[in-house]
């Protein structure tokens, strides 16, 4: 009988041994984790990527939009001999998906940041889809319009140094309206930059740029021609941010090459902002702000020329061919028997955003911008008025109705419009 308990209780210490060191080599499943390590330094939204110092901000946005007489350049002024009649679209509709990606690390000469902001759009109803260059069209796609894949921003900032596409550091402000306009100059370039933290709010920047985004064209004798890219534009601004609002003013210098035509000229551009911030009118929100631009050989820092929204109710030269302001070919410079004569530019605006309640606002917008060269195309000036109405019903989701009328004085013939645009935004 002993010797029977004694092999029952050796084979079940045998098979208990066994079945332990196979559950050994059985993978352990982790414990559910209920947390993200939040990186609290750099505001709301970061977390920690694992395994890693670099903090991480996902977003994005996603907006539809419609509008009547707001497509691209100046839909009431005629487009060479076929004019604005039955075969122009007066509607336009748009809608982007956006990701932006936030990396930020401290190391020891401050924060690493890189930065992503880019994503998807279907655009129909106009003649052709344009952007910033950037734009992967694909003609007949989604009900006769356009799709593409496009990059708004990509950027490194270090010690200072900002590396990549991103805002053009001429620009003060971005535009208050939904509807882009022709005096607020708003460019996204390629570029290399330095910023000196002055202190106390005071910083200045010395950028160089990609020249392709603000040059218009060249014309000889009046006539549009080639012109090659050299040198950058050189960019520079001192700019004072306080608990007030801000202020900044900013120069540019741009080459104007003609091919061997003439002797290279520089053009320049200079500008003032001032934005505000007005509680005392009633809530905390309330900014008014201005601008002013004066150019010389460089018509696009006014605001009158490419704009990254400019499918969306802009005046520019950019109507049919490059450099055309509907029937008048506006150009950097012209240069007649080795005389190169620029092209005098200013724009000035003012933008006052108030809001009502927390989740009502309105945008109102005044602007004039105007170019003179009377060796080729004279002299054209617009003046625009405007006002957004935005509704934000929920946190993150925003209706907006702008409506802007335009008055365009082209050579003393007169022609002005009234464009619409209704967009719905979800952030998150």
């Amino acid at each position: 009988m002993k010797m029977v308990k004694s092999l029952i209780l050796g084979t079940a210490v045998a098979f208990a041994a066994t079945a332990g060191a196979q559950a050994a080599d059985l993978p352990v499943k982790a414990k559910p984790v209920s947390y993200v390590k939040i990186c609290p330094q750099y505001g709301p939204g970061f977390y920690y990527i694992p395994g890693t110092d670099i903090c991480l901000k996902l977003g994005g946005v996603v907006f539809a939009e419609a509008g009547y007489n707001a497509r691209s350049a100046i839909p009431f002024l005629n487009y060479g001999a076929g004019g604005f009649g039955p075969t122009t679209n007066y509607t336009n509709w748009r809608t982007f998906g956006l990701l932006a990606l936030d990396a930020r690390q401290q190391t020891s000469y401050g924060t690493l940041r890189s930065y992503i902001y880019g994503g998807f759009s279907a655009t129909t109803g106009q003649n052709g889809l344009n952007g910033i260059a950037v734009n992967a069209t694909a003609a007949g796609a989604l009900g006769g319009g356009n799709a593409g894949a496009f990059l708004y921003f990509a950027f490194i900032q270090f010690a200072g140094f900002t590396a990549g596409q991103a805002v053009s550091f001429f620009d003060f402000a971005p535009n208050y309206m939904t509807l882009s306009n022709a005096s607020t100059p708003w460019n996204w370039n390629n570029l290399f930059a330095y910023t000196a933290n002055l202190g106390n709010g005071l910083s200045a920047t010395i950028s160089i740029e990609d020249s392709t985004n603000t040059n218009v064209t060249r014309t000889v004798a009046g006539a549009p021609v080639a012109f090659g890219y050299e040198a950058p534009d050189i960019v520079a601004n001192l700019r004072l941010s306080q608990a007030w609002g801000s202020a900044q003013i900013s120069a540019a210098a741009k080459q104007l090459r003609f091919n061997g035509q003439a002797n290279d000229e520089w053009g320049f551009a200079v500008s003032g902002g001032l934005e505000i911030k007005t509680p005392f009118t009633g809530a905390p929100g309330n900014t008014i702000k201005f601008q002013a631009v004066m150019a010389d050989g460089a018509v696009e820092y006014t605001g009158l020329g490419q704009h990254p929204f400019l499918v969306a109710g802009v005046v520019g030269v950019t109507g049919g061919a490059p450099g055309t302001l509907g029937v008048v070919l506006v150009s950097d410079a012209n240069v007649t028997t080795g005389v190169v004569t620029k092209t005098e530019a200013s724009s000035v605006s003012v933008q006052y955003r108030h809001f009502w309640t927390p989740t009502v606002r309105s945008s109102f917008h005044a602007g004039h911008t105007e170019a003179y060269n009377f060796a080729t195309f004279g002299s054209v000036q617009v003046a625009q008025y405007g006002h957004s109405l935005a509704w934000s019903p929920v946190k993150d989701l925003t209706l907006a109705l702008d409506v802007l009328y335009t008055e365009v004085d082209a050579n003393n013939v007169d022609s002005d419009i009234i464009a619409t645009w209704f967009r719905v935004t979800r952030t998150f």
